[in-house]
């Protein structure tokens, strides 16, 4: 089939459902080609793939989370002032970040919030790489909450899934509209988290921003409309990489040509077991206390026993052989490594 192509390697997992289900897509009308990533995983839309339109649109492609992403904030902490302990503590006291109050007001659709599924915030410290040591890293992974969903579900029923929406129609350019207010958004709200995540902490600094890309989207290109389902521009600078809170996360620097993946990477490890089957696989194997602490030496905050195992990081793929893939496909070049020393869901 030559407008799919999947870039992964024969050591990577790669779910064969999601493989059909990229091979339906490329049926789709006005559909140019198909790629899918190395963090190709499960899911009715599978996440970690590129899709190439002409002419029409498919907001299903990307669904109700538009402008989700992850965004790496650095903050001036020398290591020996980095006391994970009395960070625990302090946010284990949260329900949720609304309970944080910041000079910007928690807004309707849940801004400055995580929520749920496979989002969180995660204190890094370097673990390799040209980057400053005496730094706290901060790394968010969210998306536009219920602003998104509102956005997708004007328009979830107005088409036919292999039909799409003629990207000159009213309707589309509605759409999109929202869509870019709903990127916007969800870019807003993950500095808004990181702000109420350092006043739980009591950390004062000044932030900088090193990454801060959106992963759900749809882009227009030249003639063509470029879908994005947990997959990472291009062209927005350095990329972050995330692991699965107990292993590395990864910043990388794209390289030139990236046409090959729809200029497109990967954004995470990538699920190899769907979430509703993993709490009855690790149960066997592992108690919640044991997920509390990942092999690394990470410590993980989330009161939802489901979630916890949900989102443990036996669910996902081999971060290293991930990143492996990209540079082997000439896609990109590792900047830097984290350790994470701290997840926080809620």
């Amino acid at each position: 089939m030559n407008n799919l192509k999947i870039i992964a390697s024969k050591r990577n997992w790669i779910d064969q459902r999601s493989v059909e289900t990229l091979k339906k897509i490329t049926t789709y009308r006005g559909v140019q080609n198909v790629v899918g990533l190395p963090d190709l995983s499960v899911g009715f839309v599978p996440n970690g793939m590129a899709v190439m339109s002409k002419d029409v649109i498919y907001p299903h492609l990307i669904g109700g989370d538009i402008g989700c992403g992850m965004s790496l904030f650095a903050l001036p902490v020398k290591s020996k002032k980095i006391k994970i302990d009395r960070f625990e503590k302090k946010l284990l006291k949260l329900n949720s970040l609304s309970d944080v109050e910041i000079d910007t007001p928690l807004r309707e659709h849940n801004l400055g919030t995580i929520g749920r599924g496979n989002h969180f915030v995660e204190l890094h410290q370097l673990n390799s790489g040209d980057m400053d040591k005496d730094m706290l890293y901060i790394l968010v992974h969210s998306g536009s909450r219920s602003f998104g969903q509102m956005v997708f579900d004007k328009v979830a029923t107005s088409y036919k899934s292999n039909e799409g929406i003629d990207a000159k129609s009213p309707l589309a350019k509605a759409y999109m509209s929202d869509h870019d207010k709903a990127q916007n958004f969800a870019k807003k709200s993950r500095e808004e988290i990181v702000k109420r995540v350092l006043k739980a902490l009591n950390l004062v600094g000044s932030l900088t921003c090193v990454s801060n890309t959106g992963h759900n989207s749809i882009t227009q290109i030249d003639n063509l409309w470029l879908h994005r389902k947990g997959a990472t521009p291009t062209d927005k600078g350095l990329v972050v990489i995330a692991g699965s809170r107990g292993t590395l996360s990864y910043l990388v620097k794209p390289l030139a040509d990236t046409a090959q993946a729809n200029y497109s990477l990967a954004h995470g490890a990538g699920r190899k077991w769907e979430r509703n089957s993993v709490e009855a696989k690790l149960k066997k194997l592992v108690n919640k206390q044991q997920l509390l602490r990942t092999a690394i030496g990470a410590r993980v905050i989330c009161h939802d026993s489901s979630l916890l195992y949900q989102e443990a990081p036996q669910a996902y793929k081999d971060i290293d052989i991930v990143i492996s893939d990209l540079i082997e496909a000439k896609l990109v070049e590792v900047v830097a490594t984290f350790r994470p020393i701290l997840t926080y869901k809620e």
